[in-house]
């Protein structure tokens, strides 16, 4: 490590899929959606190398596994983690796994809380376990015969239910058909999303009608996690800064309160570390609502002006910089010092 501007200055292996590389193979737009922005990864980048860290880009776990065999990976420091996995059912763990491997110390959760958080059903199960609200479900198989579909209609949740693959994010496989009114509607819609993802099961839930929240969360000192939540407008806007409504004002509002509190309780149980955020939407507008999780997310985005995370740090006073730096430091104060390197520059 050197010193840079006063601070210490850490050798840093940034990994990310780019999201352009996918598109010119050809993959849609769809199935790009929960890869890193190109521009994200810059504005990482820069802000890393502007506090005075030495970033190497490592564009995917392909690059990744190279360059771990290479032995590479023993100058780095740290490793700053934003991929999110292209292939498998638990991609977003494959990647934290090679670092644990190897025992690079790096950035956001380890493989298993990744791998859990990923599939919607297994984090249900986990909650209901330590009784925290989240809606009843069912899981139907991906290998679950056409013919027998029928079976579901009569699963004893109540309708309008809401269905959605179990294991995506980024509002991938989300549409109108999405929210399913009554029986005749379930075969259809669960069809439509067996077709788009094939080996995906599919999961079935009572539709939540009240207000949705996204709560970022951290682990550092001064950070955001005492302040209140971010809003959805829609179901359909997670994408888009311009469609979150703020709610830093409303501290007292006793469901701003509670979302608070049954997401801080999530990201506790799963082991979530350094940054992410915790979905919760109520199951009614009245004053006795139900604040349900909806999923954890243990690597959020951190796109400027753009995603949650930095959104949510930004309206509290803390800087994109002073964010990135705070992930750092926290995932540094796990970290035995004989991980670093020899105290070389």
């Amino acid at each position: 490590m050197g010193e840079s501007n006063g601070s210490t200055s850490l050798r840093v292996a940034l990994i990310s899929e780019q999201r352009s590389n996918y598109l010119q193979l050809g993959y849609s737009e769809e199935d790009c959606a929960a890869l890193t922005h190109d521009g994200e990864i810059q504005a990482v980048l820069s802000t890393l190398k502007n506090l005075g860290h030495q970033v190497t880009l490592v564009p995917g776990i392909e690059s990744l596994v190279q360059q771990l065999a290479a032995g590479k990976h023993k100058c780095w420091d740290l490793a700053f983690n934003m991929a999110q996995g292209f292939h498998g059912p638990a991609r977003e763990s494959q990647v934290p796994a090679l670092l644990g491997a190897y025992q690079v110390p790096h950035t956001f959760a380890d493989a298993a809380t990744m791998a859990l958080c990923q599939n919607k059903a297994n984090t249900k199960m986990v909650l209901n376990h330590h009784n925290i609200p989240t809606a009843p479900f069912l899981v139907i198989p991906a290998n679950e015969p056409a013919d027998s579909l029928s079976k579901f209609t009569t699963s004893g949740l109540q309708y309008p239910l809401f269905v959605k693959p179990v294991t995506e994010g980024s509002s991938k496989g989300i549409d109108t058909f999405n929210k399913v009114k009554n029986p005749a509607e379930l075969e259809p819609a669960v069809q439509q999303l067996k077709s788009k993802f094939p080996a995906e099961d599919v999961l079935v839930e009572p539709f939540l009608s009240g207000r949705e929240f996204t709560k970022p969360s951290a682990d550092f000192t001064n950070g955001i996690d005492g302040h209140p939540d971010l809003e959805f407008a829609s179901r359909w806007s997670k994408s888009s800064r311009n469609k979150l409504i703020l709610r830093d004002q409303d501290l007292t509002h006793p469901q701003v309160q509670a979302a608070c509190r049954v997401s801080l309780d999530a990201w506790k149980v799963f082991g979530c570390r350094d940054a992410g955020r915790v979905d919760i939407r109520f199951d009614s507008d009245e004053p006795d609502a139900v604040p349900n999780i909806l999923e954890v997310n243990p690597i959020s985005g951190l796109l400027p002006d753009h995603s949650p995370l930095p959104a949510c740090a930004e309206s509290n006073g803390i800087s994109y910089a002073e964010l990135l730096e705070a992930i750092i430091e926290s995932a540094l104060g796990r970290c035995d010092s004989t991980f670093l390197t020899n105290g070389s520059s």
